[in-house]
């Protein structure tokens, strides 16, 4: 029986995650913990807030008014909440470092001029460190609809506690996977799949794909460490997903924790695959009195092997089971 080429693989396992994901949640008894975790401390895990844009005057899913961003910093310092850099959680990940209690995490992805400009003054006000994921190839441009950070903006803020690492290079987009004989485009994040060559008539083959990616990856981290002379292990994949290969290639360029959109704690199940995942506080739907809510959800769940139950899911995007937290939208 001949083995099914890439594209067919490819297909029928978007196909299959799609119809099945639903349906993989299992709730497991207790489970031992994964060696890398074994030697650090067993505490709440860590809440990671996920903002995008902040903008007075205009609306998305993903926008929220700088009175609102304000809410949600004064409700995390009302509530004893401690702000700590992504760096600092990558040593606790990394080396055990003890954090403080009710730690929280803010990021922001896609490197908006907002977040100098709205969020960087009442992060700065508050002493609280924030990381932000930035498009490398659109650092400085100005033109866009929603425009990006410059480098000098970044030095700055750097200069201050605000860090800065990779939402790729210029992958930030979708693009055609494949093309049905009507014609018919199917479209994904481009990092997740091999893409379609319109000029030759096909799917990129696996060793194409994988080159594409890895240029990609090395030159964003490349260009951050040149431009700002810091580290680059910190890595928010566009649209929250990317496939087993992309996160391969990913840890053999250098970086060590993978971002993710799904809700959840930083636990130490998910030590071992550097999986992040974050709650959307940059949701304009996000109450103050809700962020609280989603965080003490998340920091409630118990580790395995001290006697709780845990509540797995296998995204298709992701080689390994990572913990995840289920709350009402």
């Amino acid at each position: 029986m001949p083995l099914l080429s890439w594209p067919v693989w490819g297909n029928l396992w978007s196909i299959l995650s799609k119809l099945f994901f639903p349906f993989m949640f299992l709730g497991l008894a207790a489970q031992p913990l994964p060696p890398v975790a074994k030697s650090l401390p067993l505490q709440p895990g860590v809440a990671v807030l996920m903002y995008h844009h902040i903008s007075a005057t205009q609306q998305s899913s993903s926008t929220i008014t700088p009175q609102l961003f304000r809410a949600h910093l004064e409700a995390l310092e009302r509530e004893g909440y401690r702000v700590i850099s992504t760096e600092k959680l990558a040593r606790h990940l990394a080396l055990g470092e003890e954090l403080p209690p009710k730690a929280v995490v803010i990021t922001f992805d896609d490197g908006y001029e907002s977040f100098y400009t709205q969020a960087y003054p009442e992060l700065k006000r508050r002493n609280m460190p924030a990381t932000c994921f930035v498009i490398v190839s659109k650092v400085g441009d100005k033109k866009d609809k929603l425009p990006k950070l410059s480098w000098d903006q970044m030095r700055e803020m750097q200069a201050h506690g605000m860090s800065f690492q990779s939402h790729t290079y210029d992958s930030h987009h979708k693009a055609v996977v494949s093309r049905s004989v009507l014609g018919r485009v199917n479209l994904k994040p481009a990092v997740c799949e091999p893409l379609w060559l319109e000029t030759v008539g096909r799917r990129e083959t696996p060793q194409e794909y994988r080159a594409r990616v890895k240029e990609d990856l090395l030159l964003a981290k490349t260009i951050l460490e040149k431009e700002l002379g810091r580290p680059v292990e910190h890595l928010a994949w566009p649209y929250g997903v990317a496939s087993p290969e992309a996160v391969e290639i990913a840890r053999a360029v250098g970086y060590r924790y993978f971002y993710y959109i799904h809700r959840g704690t930083i636990t130490p199940y998910t030590l071992s695959g550097g999986t992040i995942l974050r709650i959307n506080a940059g949701n304009p739907r996000m109450t103050p009195e809700r962020l609280l809510r989603e965080i003490k959800t998340h920091s409630l769940l118990t580790p395995a092997g001290g006697g709780g139950m845990a509540l797995f899911a296998l995204y298709p995007s992701l080689s390994r089971p990572v913990l995840l937290a289920l709350t009402r939208i």
